[in-house]
């Protein structure tokens, strides 16, 4: 049955060998050099203008742990975001994370005071990697924030408070935008874990979302991995060994990020850890337990790896791995790693011919189709090119569709860069919070504090709007009857003329840095005018939808047909303010030796107008107005160009150059 749309989920389950082995020579190379040469081609000109201010983003610089998450938390239909806060009201900082509820037109309206996310107890405040899920099942997202004992003070000198216990922290969503905390009666422990992310995920398929939580182990601690089982009645049990991932993890000193997704195809939900100081680590789901297949599988784990981002960019039905990494004190720069699924439990690191390999300080990494092309392109945050500060340019690598990959981060207007430490690009996330279709990017700056960098590390979070192009779209979310409610684990194959794309439902929102958000499943089709759908719940059942209109949201219940979907609900978002416009050209002009010569120009914008003239390219001191006469010419001057650049408070515009032309007094 469809709906109009509600909210988004993740992976797979049970399915015959004999199905999934179809599915592969459906999803071949063919399909995908087809799509490469028939989809609509890219609108020119910058996609993405920054909306923060205009849409209600708080402009208030906070210390962070994990990307932000995107959710529709009041059943709305439209995605709501949750922004982290590590250590909250730290240095006159937030008492809650950032909670903005979509008003449905391009805005957003601050509900932190209402939202219930306050201080529970025992509760240090020291919150860190933030998750949605629905783990009750009652339709409504539930939030869940993983807290260390104490508060971790790596930078401002504060030294832990080794006695006190914390316990992971557990709100039931109601719904309306409101959460009510629940860890005691969920039955979460109360320990001396050091808690850094948490992720729902159905590891049993037994149709009830379980939560895996991601400690790490202190000197001071000691600390495991911790998995709960979910009773199907609002409580956990922990399972004993966290089913083989208690200690899970492949680094010196800790492991604090973690990602979920069904990688070869057998139905069950694998894992791969990472984190500060800690290299790849990939985990097989043999049935409910796990085990260690790193060096089987092929990784060549290296320290750092910061950003895990699963996305199927070659569009064979299977998903690759792109491991982003930050900078290594001692250790030098450990550059970022594409590795290919080679469909036989293996993967290939195709980082370099795919032009994926750079080599600077990046983390939080995301799969995205922005331009709706049909392929998943990739943006990787960069807080600088070492430290944090210089280079901080970030990077959107666009699928040439082809393998290979293109970096268009400043020609789509996400590079962001500035050389300032106070703007170190760490965390993101993607969401169509607008529901036009096109996916929108919130970028936030800073991290907890290291020895390092100390509270250099704080910044702001911005919303950069996706004005978008004439390609088309599809999205989805699922609604689980015998799978869980948000059909976390289903996997969505969408095929449409001269192409085929793939989507599994992990809840990442493209990739995970310590969150998992819940959005619909996103498709770009290029031009194509309808798509079919296949859907392979978690329960094993498998959904067929023949025809899907092009530009529709819907939502799948399990089991429940396939009548026509609602088109997508649009909104009219606040506009993005537009530079001046030049409304009459400087024009050249002819004089003797020993006059002067007067150039013009004329503009419209937000007043007030500000003008800088140029000669030859160079700013001319003074020359600051609507017209600039020059000193008296010499023959020097012939041929020389002068241009004005007309600015206001939302950008700039450089006009034509007009030529002097300088003849001999007669």
């Amino acid at each position: 049955m469809f709906i109009r749309r509600t909210h988004f989920c993740p992976r797979a389950s049970g399915r015959t060998q004999s199905t999934l082995a179809t599915r592969r020579r459906a999803l071949g190379l063919g399909a995908v050099a087809a799509l490469f040469f028939t989809l609509a081609p890219i609108a020119l000109g910058q996609l993405f203008h920054d909306v923060s201010a205009s849409a209600g983003i708080i402009h208030l610089r906070t210390r962070d742990w994990g990307n932000p998450i995107w959710g529709d938390i009041n059943n709305d239909g439209y995605l709501d975001l949750i922004v982290s806060v590590h250590e909250l009201d730290y240095l006159g900082g937030p008492l809650t994370p950032f909670v903005y509820l979509n008003n449905k037109n391009g805005t957003f309206a601050d509900i932190r005071s209402t939202a219930g996310l306050v201080q529970a107890d025992p509760d240090n405040r020291d919150w860190l990697g933030f998750a949605f899920g629905d783990y009750d099942g009652d339709g409504n997202l539930d939030f869940f924030a993983a807290e260390p004992p104490f508060q971790s003070g790596q930078g401002d000198g504060r030294a832990p408070s080794s006695t006190v216990p914390t316990r992971a922290i557990l709100y039931k969503g109601k719904g309306d935008g409101t959460f009510v905390y629940t860890s005691g009666v969920a039955g979460l422990e109360t320990s001396r874990n050091y808690g850094e992310c948490g992720f729902f995920v159905d590891y049993d398929n037994d149709g009830k979302l379980d939560l895996f939580v991601k400690n790490i182990a202190t000197t001071v601690d000691g600390g495991v991995n911790v998995l709960y089982h979910n009773n199907g009645d609002g409580t956990f049990t922990q399972v004993a060994n966290a089913a083989g991932l208690a200690t899970a993890t492949h680094g010196v000193t800790e492991g604090t990020i973690c990602s979920f997704a069904d990688y070869d195809n057998d139905g069950r939900m694998d894992v791969v850890i990472g984190g500060n100081g800690t290299s790849e680590a990939l985990y097989r789901n043999v049935g409910g337990t796990f085990v260690d297949v790193t060096a089987a599988a092929g990784l060549t784990p290296r320290f750092n790896a910061n950003g895990l981002a699963w996305g199927d960019y070659d569009n064979d039905g299977l998903l690759d791995l792109y491991v982003s990494r930050g900078k290594q004190s001692g250790l030098g720069e450990q550059s970022n790693t594409l590795y290919h699924n080679n469909g036989d439990g293996t993967f290939t690191d195709v980082t370099a011919t795919a032009g994926v390999n750079d080599n600077t300080n990046t983390w939080a990494a995301i799969w995205g189709d922005y331009d709706n092309d049909g392929f998943l392109d990739l943006f990787v945050a960069r807080p600088g090119t070492h430290q944090l500060g210089p280079g901080n340019a970030n990077i959107l690598y666009h699928n040439n569709g082809n393998g290979t990959f293109t970096d268009r981060a400043a020609a789509e207007g996400v590079a962001l860069e500035d050389d300032l430490n106070t703007s170190a690009h760490e965390l993101t996330a993607w969401g169509d919070y607008d529901n036009d279709g096109f996916l929108d990017l919130v970028i936030q700056d800073g991290v907890a504090p290291t020895k390092v960098t100390g509270d250099a590390a704080t910044g702001y979070h911005y919303l950069l709007r996706n004005s978008g192009n004439g390609n088309h779209f599809i999205k989805m979310s699922l609604k689980g009857v015998q799978s869980n409610r948000f059909g976390i684990g289903a996997r969505v194959t969408a095929t449409y003329p001269g192409g085929k794309a793939y989507r599994e439902n992990n809840g990442g929102g493209g990739g995970e840095y310590a969150s998992q958000g819940s959005e619909p499943l996103h498709f770009g089709i290029g031009a194509a005018n309808s798509v079919s759908l296949e859907i392979d719940w978690p329960s094993g059942h498998v959904d067929t939808l023949p025809t899907v209109a092009a530009n529709s949201t819907i939502t799948v219940t399990e089991g429940g047909g396939s009548p026509t979907p609602t088109p997508t609900p649009t909104v009219t978002p606040t506009p993005t303010p537009a530079p001046p416009v030049i409304t009459k050209q400087p024009r050249p002009v002819t004089v003797s030796v020993g006059q002067t010569a007067t150039f013009s120009v004329k503009a419209t914008g937000t007043p007030p107008l500000h003008y800088q003239w140029r000669k030859n390219g160079t700013n001319i001191t003074g020359a600051t107005r609507s017209t600039y006469t020059t000193p008296p010419a010499t023959l020097a001057d012939n041929g020389a160009l002068f241009a004005a650049t007309v600015s206001d408070t939302n950008g700039s515009v450089t006009s034509n150059s007009a030529a002097l032309k300088v003849v001999s007094a007669p």
